[in-house]
């Protein structure tokens, strides 16, 4: 008998370690981008405190048919799998949740007509179920004391559009400033590396140190979005300044400045330019 993605990712919550189920945001929905799914995937952009923060808890599944995303923590043990395209049609997904024994009621998701189906005996789950452009979504956990249904239906609400993942660097080879990045229809996501020369006060030749910034799900303003790198910095050193990126049709555009202290150098990265090409579908 076919196992269902909720079923198995309740069983996996107790066999994958912490460190496999932390891949990134950037990196698991990087992945994704790069199969080309039409219509593109939907994918969460938040997740109940249970499960944050969402970088990680996020990874994915195998699955015969769409795309699965699995979020996953272990204390308190709290399980969520968002699906897309595994029914081929809403009636086959509710027949196979009540073969399993679901009840079922209607509900409105995302201003569709959907159901939210629950199941009391044997393992305690609930799914909530709709189609959205001709794709059958369901979002469904098996552990309802860390994720209750009002916490389903919040990461329904949030759920966007996944768009395009981005790399690109410095155009002169001797600068290592790099960015990954990635984005829906209203955020961005991106993690960035920028070389700075540093001094240390009383030396002659300047060194180079690198620095580290990253946003998750940071709302865009249209094309445009910034970010503060004393708030976001994920490495070494204290560093401020700020990351301006601008989304165009095939690239985006990042222009950086940062300032920082790193082991007693004092460092600087000037004003850097990076473009990340737009990787094909």
């Amino acid at each position: 008998m076919r196992r269902t993605l909720i079923a198995v990712g309740v069983a996996l919550a107790g066999l994958v370690s912490p460190a496999a189920a932390r891949a990134g945001v950037v990196d698991t929905y990087q992945e994704l981008a790069e199969r080309g799914l039409k219509p593109a995937p939907l994918v969460p952009t938040t997740v109940p405190r249970s499960l944050a923060p969402i970088d990680q808890t996020v990874g994915l599944m195998g699955t015969r048919r769409g795309y699965a995303i699995r979020f996953q923590n272990f204390s308190p043990e709290a399980v969520v799998v968002v699906n897309g395209g595994e029914f081929r049609t809403l009636r086959a997904a509710l027949r196979d949740h009540r073969r399993r024994g679901f009840s079922s009621r209607r509900m409105r998701i995302r201003g569709k007509r959907g159901y939210v189906l629950t199941r009391r005996l044997g393992p305690d789950s609930r799914s909530l179920v709709w189609v959205e452009r001709g794709v059958v979504h369901w979002i469904g956990s098996g552990t309802p004391r860390s994720v209750s249904l009002a916490n389903l239906r919040g990461i329904a609400r949030g759920l966007d559009r996944l768009e395009r993942d981005y790399i690109g660097g410095h155009a002169d080879p001797e600068n290592s400033s790099e960015a990954f990045a990635l984005t829906t229809e209203r955020t961005v996501s991106a993690d960035v590396s920028f070389e700075a020369r540093c001094t240390f006060p009383g030396a002659t030749e300047p060194s180079i140190r690198v620095g580290q910034a990253s946003v998750t799900m940071l709302r865009r303003q249209g094309d445009r979005f910034s970010f503060d790198v004393a708030e976001h910095t994920t490495g070494s050193g204290s560093w401020t300044g700020t990351v301006t990126g601008t989304i165009s049709a095939t690239a985006m555009t990042l222009e950086i400045r940062a300032t920082g202290t790193v082991d007693g150098d004092v460092c600087d990265t000037g004003p850097l330019t990076l473009v990340l090409d737009r990787r094909a579908s």
